[in-house]
């Protein structure tokens, strides 16, 4: 057997391991994220949800003060005056990406540790969870039109702003709008219920692609996720969604974290100051095994 069979069948085994043993719920679960009467009862509904539909729609959960902030910090990266962030434009979608999204201001890490969506999370796989990624990006309006022909894409899109389930495994994913999202603007829509059955990783990243034709005939209607800045929606990756783009509104930006039991875990960038000020559970979500990868248009 060549290196290179070896190497692809060790990490094939890796995979199985991951998929199918260490990350599936354990019977001896206990949570980090300690939540009151209240929050346990309402955390327990939303894991309900995210069973049935894929996905607990939050509301509105970043006050206005922390939006300001973080809205000021964007502007600030984007427009040159933050050499310390880097940004990245990806040509094949126009979308703007802040590559090093921990470091634009402790209120991202804020938003990332939220003690109340962490409890949900980790009920929900029923596992220890750690942070496994952060997106925070600026979407511009566009006609589909203008993606495909960016993309080159054929039958099937290949960008986020094509229907799609993410090629994770089992994670989770917390979405934050920080700005007001109206149904003139892009926003996020999925397939209630297409998480079911997905939760282990595809051979072949192409199977993980779906074609309009086939959400036209299926027979699930969409949900379209509108609402004002601070609007949060915790979900699985694994429901076939998309970023449905427009050409006309408003420019959007959002931030999504996620979340993993133990798969696809990437590198972080963040002030370990700052994470050792935080209480034990939320240091937990930084700790786990890590691979660098480079970014690009993160589903």
């Amino acid at each position: 057997m060549s290196v290179l069979s070896q190497i692809e069948r060790h990490l094939r085994i890796r995979t199985m391991v991951e998929d199918y043993i260490l990350t599936v719920p354990s019977p001896l679960f206990s949570p980090a994220f300690i939540l009151d009467g209240g929050e346990e009862a309402e955390a327990q509904k939303a894991v309900m949800q995210m069973r049935e539909t894929a996905a607990f729609l939050a509301g509105i959960r970043v006050s206005p003060e922390q939006l300001a902030t973080i809205r000021a910090a964007l502007d600030e990266a984007y427009g040159g005056r933050r050499k310390e962030i880097r940004t990245w434009i990806n040509p094949r979608t126009g979308i703007a990406l802040i590559r090093n999204p921990l470091r634009l201001h402790s209120e991202i890490v804020s938003l990332a540790t939220d003690r109340f969506l962490c409890g949900i999370v980790e009920r929900y796989f029923r596992r220890r969870i750690v942070l496994a990624d952060v997106d925070l990006r600026r979407v511009p309006p566009m006609t589909m039109a203008e993606v495909n022909e960016r993309a080159a894409t054929k039958e099937i899109g290949y960008t986020s702003s094509h229907w799609h389930r993410d090629f994770r495994g089992r994670q989770v994913k917390i979405m934050i709008y920080l700005t007001d999202v109206a149904e003139m603007d892009s926003n996020f829509a999925f397939l209630p219920g297409t998480h079911v059955g997905h939760k282990v990783r595809p051979r072949r990243f192409e199977t993980s692609r779906v074609s309009d034709a086939w959400v036209e005939t299926c027979g699930i209607a969409p949900v379209e996720c509108y609402g004002r800045a601070g609007t949060t929606m915790v979900f699985d990756t694994n429901p076939v969604h998309r970023l449905r783009r427009k050409p006309g509104g408003m420019v959007r930006d959002s931030v999504t974290f996620y979340y993993t039991p133990g798969q696809e875990a990437r590198a972080l960038d963040v002030e370990s100051d700052l994470v050792a000020r935080l209480p034990q559970a939320a240091q937990s979500l930084f700790g786990g095994r890590r691979v660098a990868v480079g970014q690009g248009d993160v589903a």
